[in-house]
């Protein structure tokens, strides 16, 4: 009995590890560089980088997607196209004209299957690129989005908070990566704020979701509940300057 109960969790655990080492998310990447890959990449893969595109079906031609800049900070939404090299496919958008923006873009991806829990999938993923406090101010703010990451700098710390329709969501994890093997898993504090030290350089990409017991109906198929993910990729090639 003991051995078929130490087998049973042992099978759960792996099963748990598999299923979150698959997991896909939204993700929005500026590349610059000359070359088949330059362009606005979103991609729907386990991390911002080409994959073979199995499910984005769910998101061609229904996804929006905004560039906004300093010069443009109202969204207005652009159509993403198809992307095929070689056994990778992935959605692309025209690059930001400015060196500071914030590309940002959701997509509903429908009901799946959690073991017998079905939840229906939203995805949120941004890109912000600012070299100063007040480009922060202005674009740091994804308003035309239900779920956001909203970055606060202040010296050299820099805060994220965690918004639902406008409103500061408490008690979420959000997960940190970042450059120097940076890794954290932080929740949430009651007005929804996360703190970090601010890097100079490299790159900071966060992930968190919210969800809700909301049962329903999508396209002729039930779900238990309602979840909304998002992504925030931070490149950070100039050291931004604090302000108040």
């Amino acid at each position: 009995m003991k051995r078929s109960r130490v087998f049973f969790l042992y099978a759960f655990v792996c099963v748990s590890i598999a299923a979150s080492a698959n997991a896909h998310y939204l993700w929005v990447s500026v590349d610059r560089a000359p070359d088949a890959s330059a362009g606005t990449n979103i991609y729907f893969e386990e991390a911002a980088k080409p994959g073979d595109g199995h499910y984005l079906d769910h998101f061609l031609g229904k996804s929006e997607v905004w560039i906004r800049t300093i010069e443009q900070p109202s969204p207005a939404p652009i159509a993403a196209e198809e992307v095929n090299a070689g056994d990778n496919r992935w959605m692309r958008v025209a690059l930001p004209d400015s060196e500071e923006y914030s590309v940002d873009a959701y997509g509903k991806f429908g009901v799946y299957a959690y073991g017998t829990k079905k939840v229906l999938l939203h995805y949120y993923a941004r890109n912000l690129r600012v070299e100063s406090h007040d480009a922060m101010h202005e674009l740091g703010r994804a308003e035309q989005m239900d779920l956001d990451l909203v970055p606060h700098e202040n010296g050299g710390e820099i805060e994220f908070t965690l918004l639902w329709k406008g409103e500061s969501v408490a008690d979420r994890m959000v997960f940190v990566r970042g450059p120097n093997g940076l890794r954290k898993n932080m929740k949430t504090d009651a007005k929804g704020k996360i703190e970090l030290e601010l890097p100079s350089k490299g790159e900071l990409i966060l992930r968190s979701s919210v969800e809700f017991s909301a049962p329903g109906e999508e396209s002729g198929e039930a779900y238990e509940s309602i979840r909304h993910n998002i992504t925030l990729v931070m490149p950070l090639e100039t050291e931004t300057r604090s302000g108040n």
